[in-house]
């Protein structure tokens, strides 16, 4: 057995490793290292400019009576935190965990007033669908990254390490006392030693060929978490984003349409011309949640009803010139004016006084995940989780704003108690031969000779992501993908990267990332075909309507002797309870 010294090119010691440095990251990071820890965050790419937190548009949900009360917007004093649980569990289909969503809103208006007041800068107040009052505080993702990363850059005892790629955790007698990874940079093996570890590296929609997620959002603590025995819920609801570009390729998945969509009066068509929103919700049309947007424009597709390219369109051409031209003006701070991401979107997008524009669903969130308690514990000691990516708080769909709600709320109570528990608990001991062998695992690939090709099977995956366990999923597809996930999983240990060269060798990482992916891929499937019925982002052909008799359950997955093992359980409805009934998909009860 080797030392560690011999097996890794650099180790690192700390009492608490946070593997992800933005939303949830930043501000796990900064309450740990209030009790005076020594704390490691690992930022898979540049801190503040990495990561699903940089890409939120983006509203944050507080209720609206706190909008009033704590900063002074024009929000409605009829809400409050009980009102905004309510509509939370009735959008997410009544399965999340209904004690953690009262908590999530009842600490958002303290969470959000603090990031505030550390400098984060407020636009506006947005009304998004599913929310029956206007909860939305527009402070953009990057306010978020440059706030918390200023302040993490503050504390001496938080250590910033970036282009590190966790990939695997180090476990002692059932818990987790560090981890493994590479710093994509120089290709050098890392080991961590640490008390405690807090996963806040998001989710892995990047399985999908369309998505809306930056390229780093690979699930690999997913699948990490999964290696070691941690328990995921949820994971059979992906959440995909209606009205995103699907061409020029340089655009596919870019949500500015989408976000036209939201305070405009737009038109989803088919190649028909019919607005066919009005079979699923003829109340609310295109102003639906994104989950049934989403279904609508994928059963088009299927059906025969899309646009050539297998999507559908977006028509604003019923709005005279002068209200289009004039009301880019009024738009959220980083969309007025049809400017996107630093980009004038008119050179991009057709005449919309003539043309309509071809949209598709993108990969955006990730309802289900690791499964934590009102601590942020998993059921393995010393692993903790928080933000996207973590299951139990959305459920079937998220409703707009609470994926950076999710961020402040879970990463503050994260670092708390992660910081309580490494108090109370002991140095671990690494096991070398833990290392070895995942040390051996990451560079099989980079020292085979001949082997399969690392791209041809990432877009194999995509394909079977997107054909079988994509938007609308049934029963002979889900039985499908599975069979081609086991046949990729099985010429994974032969994958060869041409490039032999350590630093920063992309199609390396690619290999590593295409080992994770498909784990979660095999989740969801799993997880899909368990549920028979349709609720919130999952839509079965096969079982088209929603099933509040038989299915108010979760679907939990984890590992086991024979491999991916999965249970069934209630929902635990604490508060709020549905109408026992089996009723069309889309319908609220």
């Amino acid at each position: 057995m080797s030392s560690i010294d011999n097996l890794a090119d650099e180790i690192i010691i700390c009492d608490v490793l946070i593997v992800g440095s933005e939303g949830a990251g930043a501000r796990a990071a900064l309450q740990a290292a209030k009790k005076g820890l020594r704390v490691v965050v690992a930022c898979k790419g540049v801190v503040g400019k990495s990561g699903a937190t940089l890409t939120a548009d983006a509203d944050i949900d507080v209720d609206s009576k706190s909008c009033v009360e704590k900063f002074g917007l024009p929000g409605d004093l009829r809400d409050n935190p009980d009102k905004f649980a309510e509509d939370m569990i009735r959008e997410a289909e009544f399965i999340n965990n209904q004690y953690l969503v009262k908590i999530h809103c009842e600490e958002a208006p303290d969470r959000v007033r603090e990031v505030v007041d550390m400098g984060a800068r407020v636009d506006k107040l947005t009304h998004a669908p599913g929310h029956s009052y206007p909860r939305g505080i527009w402070i953009p993702g990057t306010e978020f990254a440059r706030v918390g990363s200023a302040e993490m850059r503050k504390r001496d005892n938080i250590r910033l390490l970036q282009y590190i790629m966790i990939t695997d955790f180090l476990t002692q007698d059932g818990r987790v006392v560090g981890a493994c990874g590479l710093n994509i940079a120089s290709g050098q093996f890392y080991a961590f030693k640490a008390k405690a570890v807090i996963i806040c590296a998001g989710g892995a929609m990047r399985v999908y060929p369309h998505t809306t997620a930056p390229e780093d959002l690979t699930g690999d603590c997913l699948a990490a978490a999964y290696r070691v025995g941690a328990e995921l819920i949820d994971m059979e609801f992906p959440m995909f984003l209606p009205y995103t570009l699907i061409k020029p390729d340089s655009l596919d998945g870019v949500d500015f349409t989408y976000l036209l969509s939201a305070y405009l009066e737009t038109h989803a068509l088919n190649r028909i011309g019919e607005r066919y929103m009005k079979r699923w919700d003829p109340e609310r049309m295109e102003h639906s949640t994104r989950d049934v947007n989403s279904i609508a424009a994928m059963v088009e597709v299927l059906e025969g009803r899309g646009s050539p390219n297998n999507g559908t369109y977006l028509s604003l051409r019923h709005l005279p010139k002068n209200i289009l031209d004039y009301s880019a003006e009024w738009f959220p701070e980083n969309i007025s004016n049809w400017r996107y991401g630093g980009f004038n979107m008119k050179k991009f997008l057709p005449d919309l006084s003539q043309e309509a524009m071809e949209t598709a669903p993108a990969a955006h969130f990730w309802n289900g995940g690791i499964k934590i308690n009102e601590r942020c514990e998993t059921n393995i000691p010393g692993l903790y989780a928080a933000g996207e990516g973590t299951g139990s708080i959305m459920g079937a769909n998220r409703i707009s704003g609470n994926a950076l709600t999710m961020t402040q709320v879970w990463g503050y109570r994260a670092g708390t108690y992660a910081a309580e528990y490494v108090a109370g608990v002991g140095e671990g001991k690494i096991d070398m031969d833990q290392v070895a062998a995942i040390k051996q695992r990451l560079f099989a690939s980079l020292e085979a000779k001949k082997g399969e090709d690392v791209v041809k099977l990432r877009k194999e995956l995509q394909d079977i992501a997107w054909m079988n366990v994509g938007v609308v999923r049934d029963q002979e597809g889900l039985e499908k993908g599975l069979k081609r996930i086991a046949v990729l999983r099985e010429k994974l240990p032969t994958v060869c990267v041409t490039t032999k060269a350590r630093a920063y060798n992309k199609e390396w990482i690619e290999a590593i990332q295409l080992e994770n992916l498909s784990v979660v891929l095999e989740m969801v499937a799993r997880s899909s075909l368990s549920r028979q019925e349709s609720r919130g982002a999952l839509y079965r052909r096969d079982f088209p309507k929603t099933d509040n008799v038989n299915w108010l359950k979760n679907v939990v997955i984890y590992k086991n002797e024979h491999g991916m093992a999965q249970r069934i359980e209630d929902v635990d409805l604490a508060y709020i309870q549905p109408k026992r009934v089996i009723r069309d998909y889309g319908q609220k009860g």
